[in-house]
């Protein structure tokens, strides 16, 4: 028969045995990167995607065919965006042909503007909208120096304000007219073209990840 003494070792042996066995298990069921309270399963991060720049359009020949794709006028753009014979283009450069395009119809219209103006057969009822359209196709003049300014400094976000403000310009020349329902429109044309070409360089600026 085995004293006392060693029979209390022996179970306090088995004991701690059992305690060793069962910590173990814990360890090996718990999940090695688990975070948080235990018994709640931790929710991986989602990651975060950046989102996609444009594609890199390259420098040549057919950078206007490219460009012009993504407006709504691929007709009107081809004809008005012409580069020089054996210039190369970037797409910056494609911009600034379309932004100067827009600046030269805006000052044709100012100059009709300024003609319906100073003609005496003119509606006087008239004459407020006229000079407030030859005001905003100053403002464009102007947006688009700044939009130049914007593309030589790698500033995208101006250039697409700036852009963005010469569509407003032109709604602006018709607005005039339209708050005075027995007016008709007198310089509708340019402001259908100059809408046009604005909308031309907005696409431009976005397809080729300038703005």
């Amino acid at each position: 028969m085995r004293p006392p003494l060693a029979a209390g070792v022996v179970l306090v042996l088995v004991v701690a045995a059992a305690v060793a066995t069962s910590a173990a298990a814990v360890v090996v069921l718990r999940h090695p990167k688990a975070s948080g309270k235990p018994g709640r399963p931790t929710v991986p991060a989602v990651p975060v995607r950046p989102k996609p720049a444009p594609a890199p359009i390259a420098p040549g020949g057919d950078i206007v065919d490219t460009l012009c794709a993504k407006t709504a006028y691929p007709v009107l753009c081809h004809m008005s965006v012409v580069p020089k014979p054996g210039r190369k283009l970037d797409a910056a450069g494609v911009l600034r042909l379309a932004m100067d395009v827009v600046r030269a119809k805006a000052a044709d219209a100012k100059k009709a503007a300024d003609a319906l103006i100073a003609d005496p057969k003119t509606v006087r009822l008239a004459l407020g909208p006229l000079r407030d359209c030859v005001e905003t196709y100053d403002d464009i003049s102007y947006n688009l120096d700044q939009a130049d300014k914007a593309i030589a400094a790698g500033d995208k976000d101006t250039t697409g304000t700036v852009l963005d403000s010469v569509c407003t310009d032109v709604d602006t020349c018709d607005q005039g007219f339209e708050d005075l329902e027995e007016l008709t429109p007198l310089l509708s044309k340019q402001d259908d073209e100059l809408a046009k070409l604005a909308s031309m360089c907005i696409a431009i600026a976005a397809a080729a990840g300038l703005r």
